[in-house]
């Protein structure tokens, strides 16, 4: 019993000086980084940079990150981990059987993490950095997190009528990664594959619209931007099978 209350201590111990010092270094390095990839994109990032900014060695920093692919990946996992909480933060503010509003909150979440943290939404779902490939055994599960929201939202809806499968417009069947099936199981999620195609559908509409916003193409639209927003959520969640007589106007 002692063993296991000093084990359990040793965890919640505060942490130490040398601890504190390095994790605040290593904030300072992210944040540097974040403030070269909102000037210049992702692909402006270097460590050399990073190091003049701070005023110290380029060598100093590898104690940190054994190289910018270390860094990147690191505010990857920041990033997926920022919206997983957006997104996560929006849908349970509201109660559980609001499934359009629900969903809506999920998808207006997405759209206002994404156009407050633009240079994020580049980094994970713009233009690949030439060279670099995310460790999907660091960055899988950070990015399973909002994945894993919008899922148990979309199959909810379904399992509750509010989204009709016989409705929907996905109608493909996904070949889906056994891997990935195995890991929805591990936290609850047995899903129809016609439900992932479902949500896999909307992300695009979300995604696709955010790329379009963020890098600039809608400049030729004269509407009002949330209004074409609006539109499109409402044309995505028809698709997804939500009874169009229930859903907002626009």
């Amino acid at each position: 019993m002692r063993s296991a209350e000093a084990a359990n201590n040793a965890s919640q111990r505060a942490p130490s000086r040398r601890e504190r010092f390095r994790q605040a270094t290593i904030d300072e390095i992210k944040m540097y980084a974040r403030e070269q990839m909102a000037a210049g994109g992702p692909a402006s990032l270097s460590l050399r940079a990073v190091a003049r900014d701070m005023n110290i060695t380029p060598s100093a920093l590898y104690r940190y990150f054994a190289g910018i692919d270390d860094l990147i990946t690191a505010l990857c996992v920041d990033a997926y981990h920022a919206v997983g909480d957006a997104v996560g933060s929006a849908v349970q503010a509201l109660p559980e059987d609001d499934h359009v509003g629900r969903w809506r909150a999920y998808a207006n979440g997405f759209r206002e993490w994404a156009l407050a943290n633009p240079s994020d939404f580049a980094l994970i779902y713009g233009t690949p950095l030439p060279g670099y490939q995310a460790p999907p055994e660091i960055t899988q599960a950070a990015a399973s997190r909002y994945l894993g929201v919008a899922l148990s939202t979309v199959s909810s809806a379904v399992s509750a009528g509010a989204i009709d499968l016989e409705r929907s417009l996905l109608t493909y069947t996904p070949d889906l990664d056994p891997q990935l099936v195995a890991n929805w199981a591990k936290i609850g999620l047995h899903l129809d594959p016609q439900i992932a195609a479902i949500t896999a559908g909307a992300q695009v509409t979300v995604q696709g619209h955010l790329t379009l916003e963020l890098f600039g193409h809608f400049n030729w639209l004269r509407n009002d931007i949330n209004h074409v927003w609006e539109g499109h959520l409402r044309a995505m969640m028809i698709a997804m099978g939500f009874d169009p007589q229930v859903l907002p106007e626009v």
